[in-house]
C-alpha cells in the first residue's frame, strides 16, 4: 500500500464514523504505513492539492465532506455532560471489591454523540473473578436503575456493561484482531485505572502494532507476551 492509499484509506474508514482527523491523529492512526510525521505532512499536502482529500481547521476529511468539522465540533461539546455523568458512576462501580479499572468505550470515548447515547464501559475484573464482577455488577445497576436492558426506551446516559477482561484474559485471540478491534484499543478512556492496567492491556496486545503501526505503545517494564491463544 502506498502512502496515499494509507491516507485515504485511514480518512475513509474515520468517514464511516463521521469524524475527520486532525494531523496528530491521522498519523497515530494511519492504516498499515509506518512513516515520519514530515513526510506524512507532505503527502496529505499533495493528496489536497490533487483534490483527493480536503482540510478545514486543522481537520483531514474526504472530499465534499466538510460538513463533518462542524460536527465533531458540536459533539465534543455535547459530549461532555455525558462524559461527566460516567465519571460520576465510578465510585458506585468500584464498590465491587473485584473491579480493578473501568473504561470508557465506544463513540464517547472520542467525544462523538449527541449527548442522548448510552454509556459503554470496559470493566477489567481480578483474576478468577470476571463472572462474578459480572453478575455482580448487572444485578447492582439494574437496582440502582442504572443499566440498559431491551426494555429501555431512553438510553440517555444508561450504563451499557457488555465488556471483561481480566489480566489473563488480556490478549485479544488471533479471530478477533482486526483494525476495528485495534482501533476500539486505543481508543478507549480509563476513568478508573489505579494499577496502571491501560499499559499493559496496551502493551500485551502489541498485534495493535501491525495495523497501526505509528501508534505509540506504552513502555512498561514488565507485560505480557503477545503471542497467540
Amino acid at each position: 500500500m502506498t502512502l496515499a492509499k494509507a491516507i485515504i484509506t485511514t480518512l475513509s474508514y474515520s468517514n464511516h464514523f463521521h469524524y475527520p482527523l486532525t494531523m496528530d491523529e491521522l498519523h497515530v492512526r494511519l492504516v498499515g504505513q509506518k512513516v515520519v510525521r514530515k513526510k506524512l505532512e507532505s503527502e496529505a499536502k499533495a493528496l489536497i492539492k490533487s483534490k483527493a482529500i480536503e482540510t478545514k481547521a486543522g481537520f483531514y476529511f474526504l472530499p465534499n465532506q466538510s460538513i463533518l468539522v462542524k460536527q465533531r465540533l458540536l459533539y465534543d461539546k455535547l459530549s461532555k455532560p455525558l462524559k461527566d455523568l460516567a465519571m460520576s458512576y465510578v465510585p458506585i462501580l468500584r464498590r465491587i471489591p473485584s473491579v480493578m479499572a473501568i473504561y470508557l468505550t465506544g463513540s464517547l470515548a472520542m467525544n462523538n454523540t449527541d449527548g442522548h447515547d448510552d454509556i459503554d464501559l470496559l470493566v477489567i475484573a481480578r483474576p478468577g473473578l470476571l463472572w462474578t464482577t459480572r453478575l455482580l455488577l448487572t444485578m447492582y445497576t439494574s437496582l440502582l436503575g442504572l443499566r440498559r436492558t431491551p426494555k429501555t426506551t431512553n438510553v440517555m446516559g444508561k450504563l451499557c456493561l457488555n465488556l471483561y477482561l481480566t489480566p489473563d484474559s488480556y490478549l485479544i485471540p488471533v479471530a478477533r484482531r482486526s483494525l476495528y478491534t485495534a482501533y476500539e484499543l486505543v481508543q478507549m478512556t480509563p476513568l478508573y485505572d489505579p494499577g496502571s492496567t491501560h499499559e499493559e492491556l496496551l502493551t500485551t496486545n502489541s498485534w495493535i502494532k501491525a495495523y497501526l503501526p505509528n501508534y505509540p505503545l506504552p513502555i512498561t517494564k514488565t507485560h505480557r507476551v503477545s503471542g497467540t491463544r
